[in-house]
């Protein structure tokens, strides 16, 4: 095949997914869980993904972990069935589970062949519905967690972003913590408070379930229902957060690492705010845009002083962050930081040229249909779209969102939200004695 044609016949096949409208049908159960539905039979399975506010933003200070820890104890034993016998079942139906926590919600996931489709199912809704919480295995699961914990504290670039988060939020903010908290609080937790914890915040009032595949939607109600009926309650409201003030500032942490790991930045915006996706277009010109953005020039292609350097403004309920993250050999950290910082500047005063929008725009909406073209990714975004209102036609609206942006509103949202001079900056590299 001519390499005309592989690029026509990719053209034709990117605008065919493009075209094709991703509409869920919305409800809501007898109990109150909101659910979205995408009928998408191309393939013999289907993903669910429901999504739970009880992030860790609702942990107790001096109980870190607390959400993460519960959210790994639910398929620790359920019904009358062990961790084992839960696993085991999964694994002979071929279905993929998991559970995740950040820090503003819960995510359980199931991916199921049509095939054992509502055999999976009844066993996610027991899971979800009817933990046990054996006292051996949270003994276990809390071990793991602190091992996690441990590992993580070895990682220099895990580190140098649980430190930004620490100096950028300060102690009165939730963010501040890492989601699974800190060895001391950790250990600290009982399982009583753990039970108490899923009593309170695993209910389907707030809670919503995301169903991207081979499904027949009507059918598929009348079944969630059946296996939700008993889970009733309302979730409590998130809590009143303050928005964090600017801490700028620099800190060294030093750690026998070959390469300096580098975060610099500060508050950024919540998502809902009007003007996301014009920063988002925003940062894609100055560090998101991988090989092709002013960061990456600067600092990789004409520095060469990191192989890989990005930033980005963290889409969040409460006010996220903007960072630049990067990599470098320890003696060049300092000159790689006000290089950088430079950088960032002359975008910030200068703004964009009109070709840098139009390529960024272009690539932006050019690659989002590949993103969205699987169940699991659709189902991902969906459960984004709607945990942040962001509407049930979000990706559908994208690209058009995108190409509304002007060069005017990049320059505009740069000087308002961007800051070089308030700039946290946190280090780990080796420090020589």
């Amino acid at each position: 095949m001519s390499r005309l044609l592989i690029i026509l016949f990719g053209g034709l096949l990117m605008a065919t997914v493009a075209m094709a409208k991703i509409t869920p049908k919305i409800t809501k159960l007898d109990n109150g869980l909101e659910v979205w539905v995408v009928e998408r039979k191309v393939l013999p399975f289907a993903v669910f993904k429901l999504v739970i506010p009880a992030g860790s933003v609702f942990d107790p200070e001096s109980k870190a972990g607390l959400a993460y820890l519960t959210s790994q104890m639910i398929s620790e034993g359920a019904g009358n069935m062990t961790a084992v016998e839960i696993s085991d079942k999964f694994e002979f139906m071929g279905a993929d589970f998991g559970v995740d926590c950040n820090k503003d919600y819960v995510t359980v996931s199931l991916k199921v062949t049509k095939g054992y489709m509502d055999e999976a199912l009844k066993l996610f809704a027991t899971v979800v519905t009817e933990p046990t919480f054996p006292a051996k295995e949270f003994v276990r699961v809390k071990n793991e967690v602190v091992g996690e914990i441990l590992k993580d504290q070895e990682d220099p670039g895990i580190v140098a972003a649980q430190e930004f988060d620490e100096l950028v939020y300060g102690k009165e903010h939730p963010y501040h913590r890492p989601v699974k908290g800190y060895i001391d609080t950790v250990r600290s937790i009982s399982l009583d408070e753990v039970k108490e914890f899923y009593k309170v915040h695993y209910l389907p009032e707030g809670s919503i379930l995301v169903v991207v595949g081979d499904v027949d939607y009507e059918p598929l109600i009348k079944e969630l229902n059946s296996l939700f009926k008993d889970w009733v309650g309302k979730a409590p409201s998130y809590p009143k957060v303050e928005t964090p003030k600017f801490h700028p500032g620099k800190k060294v942490v030093p750690k026998d690492v070959v390469q300096a790991n580098i975060v610099i930045g500060h508050i950024g915006v919540k998502r809902s705010n009007p003007d996301f996706i014009k920063l988002y277009v925003a940062n894609q010109i100055l560090g998101g845009g991988g090989l092709t953005s002013r960061l990456f020039e600067k600092i990789r292609e004409e520095k060469g002083y990191s192989y890989s350097v990005y930033s980005m403004f963290l889409p969040t309920l409460y006010t996220g962050t903007f960072r630049i993250v990067l990599q470098t050999k320890n003696a060049s950290a300092d000159e790689a930081i006000k290089d950088v910082i430079s950088e960032v500047k002359e975008f910030v005063e200068k703004g964009p040229t009109e070709k840098e929008l139009e390529d960024a725009k272009r690539y932006l909406t050019g690659s989002f249909p590949l993103k969205i073209d699987t169940n699991e990714e659709i189902a991902s975004y969906l459960a984004f779209a709607a945990f942040h209102k962001l509407g049930p036609d979000y990706l559908n609206r994208f690209t058009d969102m995108v190409n509304e942006v002007t060069l005017d509103d990049v320059k505009r949202v740069a000087k308002e939200y961007i800051h070089p001079d308030k700039f946290t900056i946190v280090v780990v590299r080796k420090v020589e004695k």
